[in-house]
């Protein structure tokens, strides 16, 4: 069988098991998914099969693009050892089988961040901005031209709250005890601006994970200083990534990433 015979095959398969209905067809997906990747999906749109768990601890399974929109998703319960779809009508007990997720995936944005829920009033216009900003990495960064070996770094931005409408959720985040005005009484904490995690290797592919504190000062700034300020964040943790890797000698080319990065960051400083 050539190359094009196999992915014809392979995408058979895929169509067959689409519309997967229990946890044995599940992992044959993931496993032809995972097959695709390698040999390529031709004209196709190319997905990856992900497990995950919702907040509550239960699994759910979707089929997602290299942009991050899900294409299918479905949820599951426990059943004994196993699991059955939530919606399905198949209640079929496979005995002992245990979730597959994709473990070669597919190129994506290696910036990736959540902002916290509560934030101070005048944050406003650069919180909706930065979900622009995350549509432009999305669909103008190169990722399959940067390398295989670093997946992404996940950033979690956290704002100060100092003028909630519920007083019991104001607080607010200084860098240090001196930056703490006298006689303050608001609730506060004292974090730093970056705090890295740890660079993990999981199935070959590495990533990272960063907590970003901004204090009320910050959120006071003119919206063009506080963009400023986040694509200064941005280049420091590429540069932070690009130091880690060539510690590891690992490939990444950042040099181009750091140029298409540059480029995306002024344009969104401009719009």
């Amino acid at each position: 069988m050539d190359k094009e015979q196999a992915r014809i095959w392979l995408l058979n398969q895929f169509d067959n098991l689409y519309h997967y209905r229990n946890i044995k067809e599940w992992n044959e997906l993931v496993r032809i998914c995972e097959a695709l990747r390698i040999i390529g999906w031709g004209d196709r749109e190319p997905l990856e099969a992900k497990v995950e768990r919702w907040i509550n601890g239960s699994f759910y399974t979707s089929l997602m693009n290299k942009y991050f929109e899900v294409k299918s998703e479905q949820g599951w319960r426990k059943l004994k050892d196993s699991y059955v779809l939530e919606n399905g009508d198949d209640m079929t007990y496979y005995s002992g089988y245990k979730f597959q997720s994709q473990r070669n995936l597919l190129p994506k944005s290696p910036f990736r961040w959540i902002k916290s829920a509560n934030y101070q009033k005048s944050v406003q216009p650069l919180y909706d901005s930065l979900d622009s900003l995350k549509e432009m990495m999305i669909h103008e960064l190169q990722p399959e031209k940067y390398g295989e070996k670093f997946s992404y770094i996940g950033i979690y931005m956290s704002f100060s709250n100092h003028d909630d409408e519920y007083v019991t959720v104001r607080s607010e985040y200084f860098h240090s005890e001196d930056d703490v005005p006298k006689g303050f009484e608001g609730k506060y904490y004292i974090r730093p601006q970056y705090k890295f995690g740890r660079i993990v290797n999981k199935n070959g592919t590495y990533h990272i994970k960063v907590e970003r504190y901004f204090s009320r000062k910050f959120g006071e700034l003119p919206l063009c200083e506080q963009k400023k300020i986040v694509s200064t964040d941005f280049l420091y943790y590429m540069q932070y990534v690009s130091d880690k890797l060539r510690k590891k000698k690992i490939e990444y080319n950042s040099n181009l990433l750091k140029s298409d990065l540059e480029r995306i960051l002024t344009k969104w400083m401009n719009s």
